[in-house]
């Protein structure tokens, strides 16, 4: 429980922070004083593909608190454990 405990309540944040600095970008200053973004495609679809990993560790954690609500009113046993 501990280690559950420790990656989804440090570890989602972290992976959140590493794709905001992965789609952040390296910032340059142009000879004429204006400043130009840079990201690099791996770097880019690193990131959208941890965002789309955190939505969907979100969405499973509200699926999972809701699960006997989805049962009782739908009959729609999500996870194969409500009761």
């Amino acid at each position: 429980m501990f280690l559950a405990g420790l990656v989804f309540g440090a570890g989602l944040p972290i992976l959140y922070a590493v794709a905001v600095r992965l789609v952040s970008g390296i910032a340059t200053e142009t000879a004429d004083g204006t400043v130009k973004v840079e990201v690099h495609p791996l770097a880019r679809v690193a990131a959208y593909a941890i965002f789309v990993l955190l939505a969907l560790a979100i969405l499973t954690g509200i699926l999972w608190v809701a699960k006997d609500f989805l049962y009782a009113y739908t009959g729609f046993n999500l996870f194969g454990v409500a009761d």
